[in-house]
C-alpha cells in the first residue's frame, strides 16, 4: 500500500508542480499608485505623465473625490506701512522673513505733496530684493503719490486707490489717470466699506481688488494665502472671473520694531 501510494505520488509530482507554477506567473492585478505631490506643489511633467494611468485606476476603485485646499505657493507675503524707515537692514530682514512686496504711503500725510522719504525707502526695498508699490490715504492724491516715486515709478507693481471711511469716492478719472502714468491701478477696500461708500457700485470690477478682512492671525505660523479668509462678493468682485489679487489680513503688526499691516497677494499678479 505504501509503495503504491509513493509511486503514484512520484508520478503525479510533475503535474502538481506544473499546477502550482501557474498562479505565480500571473500578472499583478494593479500597478502600485505613485507618490502624490505634496499639497501646494506640482509634480514634474514627466512624473505626472507616468502617474496618470495609476490615478485613473484609483478613480475606478475609489471614486470619492478629495477636495484639496488652495495652493499656498501661489501666494506671497506683503507688508504695507506709513512708517519712516531709515535702516537698510530692516528691509533685508523683511525679505529674509519671507516678505516679497513692500507697499508704502508716498505723500506727506494729509496732503498730496510727495513725501521726501519715498524714493530713499523704495530704493532700500529694491536693494533688499523686495518688489514695491505705493498708495495714498486720499485717493485723489494719485498723481502726487506716483510722482513721489521718481525714477522708481517704472518699477511700481501698482498704485492703490484707497476707498475707506474718510476717503473721497473713487472715480473713473482716477483709474484712468493712474494708467496714464504707466502704473497699474488697484482698488483697496472691503466688504464692510465699499457697499456703503460706493453704493456697492459694480462699475469698477475691471480694476483689481486689494481686499481687507483682518483677523488675529499668529505671525509665527502665518502662511501666505490670498484666499483666506474666504472671499465675500461685493462691487462685482470675488467671483470666478474677478477674484481679488490681495487681502489685508492684520493691522499694526510690529515687524522688527516697525508697525506694518500684513497681507497676502496672488503671486501671479506681481510682475
Amino acid at each position: 500500500m505504501l509503495q503504491i501510494n509513493l509511486v503514484a505520488a512520484l508520478a503525479a509530482l510533475p503535474l502538481l508542480l506544473g499546477l502550482g507554477a501557474a498562479p505565480a506567473a500571473a500578472p499583478s492585478a494593479s500597478a502600485p499608485a505613485g507618490q502624490p505631490a505634496p499639497a501646494g506643489e506640482s509634480a514634474p511633467a514627466v512624473q505626472t505623465a507616468a502617474l496618470q494611468p495609476a490615478k485613473a485606476q484609483e478613480a475606478t476603485i475609489q471614486p470619492t473625490k478629495v477636495r484639496t485646499p488652495p495652493a499656498s505657493s501661489s501666494s506671497v507675503k506683503v507688508v504695507d506701512t506709513t512708517a519712516a524707515i531709515s535702516d537698510p537692514a530692516w528691509f533685508k530682514k523683511a525679505y529674509d522673513a519671507g516678505i516679497r512686496l513692500y507697499v508704502m504711503h508716498s505723500t506727506v500725510w494729509g496732503t498730496c505733496d510727495p513725501w521726501s522719504r519715498t524714493q530713499a525707502q523704495l530704493k532700500m526695498a529694491l536693494d533688499a530684493g523686495l518688489k514695491i508699490a505705493v498708495y495714498t490715504r486720499d485717493a485723489s492724491c494719485w498723481q502726487g503719490g506716483i510722482t513721489a516715486a521718481g525714477p522708481y515709478a517704472s518699477q511700481l507693481q501698482f498704485f492703490a486707490l484707497d476707498v475707506e471711511p474718510g476717503s473721497p469716492v473713487v472715480t473713473r478719472a482716477m483709474v484712468d489717470g493712474v494708467r496714464s502714468m504707466g502704473v497699474r491701478p488697484v482698488i483697496y477696500s472691503g466688504s464692510g466699506m465699499w457697499p456703503q461708500l460706493m453704493s456697492n457700485s459694480m462699475a469698477f470690477s475691471d480694476v483689481p481688488l486689494w481686499d481687507t478682512n483682518t483677523s488675529n492671525l499668529n505671525y509665527s505660523t502665518w502662511t501666505a494665502n490670498y484666499l483666506a479668509p474666504s472671499p465675500v462678493q461685493y462691487g462685482g468682485w470675488n467671483t470666478a472671473g474677478t477674484m481679488r489679487i490681495g487681502i489685508q489680513q492684520k493691522f499694526e503688526h510690529s515687524l522688527n520694531g516697525v508697525p506694518v499691516d500684513l497681507n497676502s497677494f496672488n503671486a501671479s499678479f506681481l510682475k
